[in-house]
């Protein structure tokens, strides 16, 4: 395994670090306020997931100039958002539906963020599944 070290993930690597340093040190101080524990449980989680994403990108990422979009893979991502947006639609539509049928009062923010929860996945797993299994 062949980690890169050039000044930009050094960087990213060592803001994580230190998150998880002022995190951890939040922790201690904690005397008055229970705020502070909140605040120092979020720096070391934002602080893990930064070095976590650094070390991917360190670990698996290829550099820029060999991440070239063929026609391949601009139709992929095309078709994969088309059916994303369909599937979508469908979802509000029948939420919507089942509200009205059976008067369940969703709330239009819970509603909201279901739908774009919907939407980001289902444009992941449709990526996944073109590139994988659909070749024509």
């Amino acid at each position: 395994m062949k980690i890169r070290t050039n000044k930009k993930i050094l960087l990213a690597s060592g803001i994580g670090l230190v998150l998880i340093l002022v995190g951890v040190l939040a922790f201690q101080f904690q005397t008055y306020s229970r705020a502070l524990f909140y605040v120092g449980l979020c720096l070391i989680i934002v602080g893990f997931n930064i070095f976590c994403v650094v070390l991917y990108a360190a670990t698996t990422s290829k550099p820029k100039t060999e991440l070239v979009a063929d026609e391949r893979v601009t139709r992929i991502n095309e078709k994969a958002g088309n059916s994303a947006f369909k599937l979508v639609l469908s979802f509000i539509s029948t939420v919507i539906m089942a509200d009205i049928i059976w008067s369940l009062n969703f709330e239009l923010r819970y509603m909201f963020i279901m739908t774009v929860a919907v939407g980001i996945y289902s444009n992941y797993i449709f990526r996944w599944y073109y590139k994988t299994f659909a070749t024509s």
